[in-house]
């Protein structure tokens, strides 16, 4: 992972290896990311602006999407966790080193992006529900499908 200066300059590396979805704290002090996949999940690092690692306690996060976001007071780093159909919102207090659970969601739906309001009052997400089936269906020999019918 690296930061790029906008006004130019050299990249500066921040971390080695997969770092994806890189999201910056509000105040600019931290920058949290899902880092190598293991299997279906990811663990949640952080790293400061100069690249140095902060150490957080082992969440893991499902590897597709984007599963974090900072509370706006850059206090709390909300984040999904559970299996891939039963994704659910937790919030960790980054001093404390502390999480627990926001919601507890009962219907299975993928989710892969969600924000929070500026107040930091509500979740805003995206619901994705695979709740269709492939059907055949024998058509009648006289339904004049064939090519030549055209």
């Amino acid at each position: 992972m690296f930061k790029v200066p906008v006004d130019g300059g050299p990249p500066v590396r921040l971390a080695t290896g997969l770092a994806l979805n890189p999201v910056w704290s509000p105040d600019g002090s931290v920058i949290a990311y899902a880092g190598p996949n293991v299997g279906e999940y990811a663990p949640l690092l952080a790293v400061r602006p100069d690249g140095t690692r902060i150490d957080l306690p082992a969440i893991k996060l499902h590897r597709d999407g984007e599963r974090i976001r900072f509370l706006p007071n850059g206090r709390g780093l909300v984040f999904m966790q559970g299996q891939e159909e039963s994704q659910d919102f937790w919030l960790l207090d980054i001093a404390a080193r502390k999480s627990r659970p926001l919601t507890r969601l009962n219907n299975r739906f993928t989710t892969r992006t969600f924000d929070i309001t500026r107040d930091s009052k509500q979740v805003v997400f995206d619901r994705l529900r695979e709740n269709s089936d492939i059907v055949l269906i024998d058509l009648p020999a006289s339904s004049n499908l064939s090519p030549q019918a055209r």
